[in-house]
């Protein structure tokens, strides 16, 4: 490419510099296939993860109709909704009721009874969404009363439970049902994490006539409306109108437009979970695009000099560069594009299937994502890229940089060199690129919360690299015997060493996969290990009051038997703070599980042994014999939430009634035990609110065998009374954190995938940067298995260092997290982490110290004349 006189336009120099790129580009060298698989890598990472998410969790807030079964759930516990508040309901648009409530489930043959979860819904069923059965009938004749006997439908897991099938018959409670269908979908049920038994569905009218129904059975009435002409203004109208009639009911209202309370928050946070992992591979691959940048320029020094000979000006070759790293760019979002198109094209129908709703591929986040990885490319490739232009012919002759060479003369100002246009231009991308990666996560303050908290680990760790550098420099002038490890450390200690990148992109990488992996092997310790220990084994609930004495009598007199206990339980809503009404959204949004629904709440007049695990952190307990003292004892992190403390006042709703209980002490629960304990816990009251009471047993023998006898006894003697078998649902807890763990772990793969891209990089960069280095040592004498030697050394001990400080630091993130899973000892520490970091730690040496060695010995057969 020749000067372009001054006359010619910018047009014609842009068509000269594309030229001049295609023609570098007929034959790429390995730093420019470096730097298209890493975009490749990178770009369709960040797609895939951000698209994708945002994707799942628009199609989730556009099912919420479906999921909460209207446009307005509204919820009742022990009561069914009066007949004024049904006709005020009806006046307000099409209304759906239904109960839930979880019993045992009877049949003919030997097996013992199933603990399930009875729906009982109306004609109007569903408002939206529908559900499917096999054989392909209308539900409300699948559940109609027959010759007497009434309709029964159950989910697949029932079925493969029972081994039962359609026609045969199954009682609740004193009534028998025919099963006359298996359902295949149900709206409600899309986002349902965890259930403690299979679905049974039955008809409204059929359950009012049964003995199900009682004064403290423990059963959800739900009542969903259909609003015409739905929409968020209407539907808070109609919300407002249903408080002012019926402002002491008790409802907990939920709002379709304000998306599913709890699954609405879990898919935000998982949404930007895993927006930020997209980030984060992101910005580790762009430390290899840095590296594979630099490598390529490296290899055309000489080019770069012979033009700057022959006249070519800094800004046509810094066009020629730009418009080839542009060519590089579009190729690989190209290829990103299809590949990502192909993978949803697969995923996206599991997925749908799976979750229950229609996802669609979307492009609304298209702009930013490439506003993204534009900047991104150009905040890397600013320095070397001016770097290659701003070197003189001789020092490009010299494969001297414009640094280096900076780097001989005296120092430059500081002030100076900080607001040079090229460091402005790199501010203002750093701030595009910090506010473009929270328009991503989308999830407000928080968002910025996520990135700073990345961009802190990030420079953490380039800070050891830099560490790592000055120390290697340091002892590479120390006498040391062996020269090449001399060299390796002089290798690592060089100003244009990938040192830095290398270090700070795999130490992060193996932070975030080992902080991962570990912190899930204490949860899972803990699941298995230590929960088991600290529950019941077996517990009863909605069991009658006057039953409650006989069943503790026939259950204590079971040798296998070690404790049981009993507590009155019954559901209420707190309304009120001294007086005042709870807003929603004054209460932090961790905290809405307490103030937004229905709590479980008891009475006692002495502590059991479960809650005397729980410390008094302020205040006293109750003297014995307070009766009717309308006291209450309340969870202290509730309580500093809610701003309150003793002696304050608190309103519960219980029934549609409106209970006032001074605070009388606070206490410290740990809910990561499952022991029988209440946030909110009265004194003793006479006479009681229709309740029943809960029991826990605990056996002297954990295996499943007792287990199985003990509850077969009680069983028998109490047959309607649901069962809960502990380390069956332990089993189904576990194994829905090991299906999310393996989630988390692929995606921090990715990121460790990303670090072995900045590796090879390097490993490729620092390779072109040494080659006349070590060539002039084989012609001092140095034979090629200390090269390779060197090579091996040098990133093996970059690797071998900054992945043992990365296995500090996501130790050190796992233990501090597994905190709030439960209390985990030294001995538990060393017990689950010793195994896992010796493991890991001889793998990070294998790859750093076996792959320099490859990587190194392959370099050398490259280059002729360098074997023997």
């Amino acid at each position: 490419m020749s000067r372009l006189p001054l006359r010619f336009s910018r047009y014609r120099l842009h068509i000269a510099s594309l030229g001049f790129a295609l023609r570098e580009l007929r034959k790429p060298d390995i730093g420019v296939w470096a730097m298209f698989a890493t975009l490749v890598f990178a770009i369709t990472v960040l797609i895939l993860t951000v698209s994708l998410t945002h994707s799942v969790r628009d199609a989730m807030r556009q099912s919420a109709q479906q999921t909460i079964g209207g446009d307005i759930s509204l919820r009742l516990f022990h009561r069914a909704p009066s007949s004024d508040e049904i006709t005020f309901l009806k006046t307000l648009g099409a209304l759906s009721l239904s109960a839930e409530q979880r019993v045992m489930v009877r049949h003919e043959n030997d097996k013992p009874p199933v603990l399930s979860e009875l729906k009982a819904i109306d004609r109007t069923y569903p408002l939206y969404g529908a559900t499917s059965l096999s054989p392909d009938i209308p539900i409300t004749n699948a559940l109609s009363t027959q010759n007497g006997i009434a309709g029964a439908v159950v989910d697949p897991e029932f079925v493969d439970e029972t081994g039962l099938s359609i026609g045969d018959m199954i009682r609740l409670g004193r009534q028998g049902f025919q099963i006359r269908g298996v359902s295949t979908s149900e709206p409600e049920r899309k986002f349902r994490l965890f259930s403690l038994g299979p679905r049974v569905l039955v008809s409204l009218e059929a359950y009012r006539n049964s003995n199900l129904l009682a004064p403290g059975k423990q059963i959800y009435w739900y009542a969903r409306l259909k609003i015409p002409g739905s929409s968020p203004t209407q539907n808070r109208n109609v919300i407002a109108q249903i408080e002012d009639r019926f402002p002491d009911s008790g409802w907990r209202i939920v709002n379709a437009t304000d998306g599913i309370p709890g699954i609405e928050r879990i898919g935000d946070f998982a949404s930007a979970f895993v927006s930020l992992i997209g980030i984060a591979v992101f910005a580790i691959a762009m430390t290899a695009i840095h590296n594979a940048l630099h490598a390529d320029l490296l290899s055309r020094q000489k080019r770069f000099a012979l033009m700057r000979s022959t006249g070519v000006r800094p800004r046509q070759l810094g066009a020629a560069i730009i418009w080839h790293i542009t060519l590089i760019i579009v190729a690989a979002i190209a290829v990103s594009a299809l590949i990502t198109t192909l993978i949803n094209q697969l995923l996206l129908p599991v997925m749908s299937q799976q979750f229950g709703f229609d996802l669609t591929q979307s492009y609304q986040d298209g702009h930013l994502i490439l506003g993204f990885i534009i900047g991104f490319v150009a905040l890397v490739a600013i320095n070397p890229i001016r770097s290659a232009c701003q070197t003189t012919p001789a020092r490009l002759f010299r494969h001297q940089s414009a640094r280096q060479a900076s780097n001989t003369g005296p120092s430059a100002n500081r002030i100076q060199s900080m607001l040079s246009p090229h460091r402005l231009l790199s501010y203002g991308l750093g701030i595009s690129l910090f506010a473009l990666a929270c328009q991503l996560i989308d999830l407000g303050w928080f968002s910025a919360v996520l990135i700073s908290i990345l961009i802190l680990c990030l420079v953490v760790f380039v800070g050891f690299g830099g560490l790592m550098r000055w120390g290697a420099g340091k002892l590479a002038s120390q006498k040391i015997a062996l020269p090449s490890v001399r060299l390796a450390l002089r290798n690592i200690a060089r100003p244009n060493a990938p040192t830095v990148t290398m270090a700070a992109s795999f130490g992060l990488a193996i932070t975030c996969l080992f902080a991962v992996i570990l912190f899930g092997s204490l949860a899972r310790h803990h699941l298995k290990s230590v929960l088991p220990a600290q529950t019941p084994d077996l517990v009863f609930f909605d069991l009658p009051p006057d039953q409650a004495a006989a069943f503790r009598a026939q259950a204590s007199a079971i040798p296998a038997v070690k404790s049981v206990t009993q507590m009155p339980f019954l559901h209420g809503r707190v309304t009120h703070i001294s007086g005042q009404p709870i807003k929603l959204a004054d209460v932090p949004r961790r905290y809405h599980w307490f103030v937004r629904g229905d709590r479980g709440i008891s009475w006692a007049d002495v502590p059991n042994a479960d809650m005397q695990n729980n410390q008094v952190v302020a205040g006293q307990w109750w003297q014995e014999n307070s009766l009717n003292a309308q006291l209450a004892s309340l969870d202290a992190d509730v309580a500093k939430t809610l701003g309150v403390g003793i002696n304050d006042q608190l309103t519960v709703n219980i029934r549609g009634q409106g209970h006032d209980v001074t605070i009388a002490n606070l206490r410290k629960i740990d809910w990561t035990r499952l022991g029988l304990d209440f946030p909110l816990v009265f004194s003793p009251m006479a006479p009681a609110i229709d309740h029943g009471v809960i029991s826990t047993l605990s056996l002297l023998d954990q295996n499943r065998n007792s287990l199985a006898a003990v509850a077969s006894t009680l069983q028998a003697a109490f047959p309607d009374i649901p069962a809960i078998h502990i380390p069956d649902a332990l089993a189904k807890l576990t194994g829905l954190f090991d299906a999310a763990l393996r989630g988390l772990v692929g995606l921090t793969v990715l990121a460790t995938v990303g670090a072995v891209f900045v590796i090879l990089s390097g490993l490729i960069a620092l390779r072109q940067s040494q080659a006349n280095d070590l060539a002039m040592l084989r012609a001092l004498g140095m034979r090629p298995n200390q090269i390779v030697k060197t090579g091996a050394l040098e990133t093996g001990m970059i690797l071998g260092a900054s992945g043992l400080v990365g296995l500090c630091a996501g130790s050190a993130i796992a233990i501090v997290a597994g905190q709030a899973v439960g209390a985990i000892t030294f001995a538990q520490i060393i017990e689950v982490i010793g195994p896992i970091a010796v493991i890991t730690m001889i793998g990070i040496c294998a790859i750093g110290f076996g792959g320099g060695w490859v990587l190194q010995a392959s370099a050398l057969r490259s280059q002729p004349g360098w074997r023997g």
